[in-house]
Formats: structure tokens, sequence, C-alpha cells
């Protein structure tokens, strides 16, 4: 006898609670295809039948912990997928449909996933239609948590923004993008620090870009191509001050900062 979605449903909830993701991935399309049977794939949001409404939030349960379970297994691209057809939920006019214990962490995740990937101009977009629909969104203890990263980053502000990744967070799932973001602020910064100068002591270098030794240092200015002599690190010349003077300054006082902490230590 095949199982029932009640059985499934089951199932899939045991092996996430148990963090057996790869199992859940085995479960959700069976249990998808239930959902069809029991036409409650796709919520009609005008129907306001208490015992429909009961059946459907089965389906943003599954939904949200499919979205979750790809973030686990970095299946970003199933995760847009969940998130889509999570959207229909989260800014329903029904507050039964749109109110759910894990809608902030799925949106500041899908945020988080947009930042990671460098899409700022659908991050902004996004953020436009949520801060709409969303009150008070900054005061949101998880969607504060990519807006301040994002914002950071746009005010070069990269010592807070590395301070934030840096601390953790207290969603384990937020930690699936600390390495990827932190890398990205390490590559704006050398970018940046490339255009401004000509050379700089390794030591600056190994501070300015969070780096905790000086091989690390080292073999980062490998990769970017720079060269490196008695302590100091050479750039590429034929771009050296073609950075503008807000970029500039920036870069400037992250260099003094990270100066700073260097004599200190």
């Amino acid at each position: 006898m095949a199982p029932t979605l009640t059985d499934l449903v089951a199932k899939i909830n045991q092996s996430y609670n148990s963090k057996d993701f790869s199992t859940c991935k085995k479960l959700l399309p069976a249990v998808k295809i239930e959902l069809i049977k029991n036409n409650i794939l796709i919520p009609d949001v005008n129907n306001t039948n208490e015992q429909y409404l009961q059946d459907i939030l089965f389906t943003r349960k599954i939904f949200e912990i499919g979205a979750l379970v790809s973030i686990y297994t970095l299946d970003f691209e199933q995760f847009y997928s969940y998130f889509a057809q999570l959207r229909t939920f989260y800014f329903s006019k029904n507050e039964k449909l749109s109110q759910s214990e894990d809608k902030s962490k799925i949106i500041s995740l899908y945020l988080l996933t947009l930042l990671s990937e460098g899409d700022v101009t659908k991050f902004h977009s996004e953020l436009e239609y949520f801060d709409k629909h969303i009150q008070n969104i900054e005061e949101d203890q998880l969607l504060s948590y990519p807006i301040k990263v994002d914002r950071w980053l746009m005010e070069g502000s990269y010592q807070k923004a590395w301070g934030l990744l840096e601390a953790g967070s207290k969603v384990p799932e937020f930690d699936v993008f600390t390495k990827t973001l932190m890398n990205a602020i390490r590559d704006e910064i050398a970018r940046n620090t490339e255009l401004a100068y000509k050379n700089l002591p390794l030591t600056s270098i190994k501070a300015l870009l969070f780096i905790n030794n000086e091989k690390e240092t080292e073999l980062f200015a490998k990769e970017r191509g720079w060269k490196i002599s008695r302590g100091t690190i050479y750039f590429h010349e034929e771009n050296a001050n073609e950075l503008d003077e807000e970029k500039l300054d920036i870069v400037d006082k992250a260099l003094d900062y990270a100066i700073n902490i260097e004599s200190i230590v």
C-alpha cells in the first residue's frame, strides 16, 4: 500500500528534525505528487473554507522544509524554486497563510543568496518590495541581518560587515553564506586597493584584508598576480590611480584602521 500524504509528511518532518537532509530530498517529490492529488499544491487564496486552509498549511510547511533543505545541501536553484512557491503564501492577504514562524528566516536566506551571488540589483529590487509588504522590516532581527551586510558593503564599512559575519549568527542556515560573503569583501577591498596604490607593506595588506598570517597573505597576493619583494606588495602599475575619490577615501580609512589594529596587535 502506497504511503498517504499524512505518512509522508510525518516521515519528512522526522528526517528534517534529525537533520537527515538527503532523505528529505528523496521524499519531497513523492510529497509533491500527493499534494497535487489532494489539489493543494497551488493555494487558492480566495478559498476561505476552514478545512481547506488547514490542509493548505501542510503545503506551506513542505515548501519551507524544501527551501531549508536546499540551503543545507547548497542547492540554490532548488531554493529559488521553493521560495517562488512560498511567495504566494507569505504575501497573501490571508493572515493564516502569510504568518509563519519560518517566514523571516527564509526571506532573509533569499536575500543572502542574492548577495552571495553578487546580484545586487535584484537584491535591492526585492528589498524594496519586501519593505512595502512587511512592517518595520529593519526591526526584525533576522531580516535586518542581510540588510546590514548589504548597507555596510555599499558604504565601504568593511570592518562592520566583516565583524557581523565573523561573529556568526544564531541561525545556522545563515552561516552557509559566511565564507562566500567574506571572500566577496576581501575581493572588493583588494580590487579597490590595487587601483588606489602602487604598493603597500605586506603587514598592512594582511590587516586590511582580515587575513590571519603573512603566509596566507602571500598566497592571496600570488593568486591576484601581485608581486612581493622585501616585505612589500606591488600591485599592477597600469591600474594605479584609477579609483574615484569616494572609493579612494573608503580605502584610505580602511587602511588607517588596519594599520592601527596591526600596531595594537
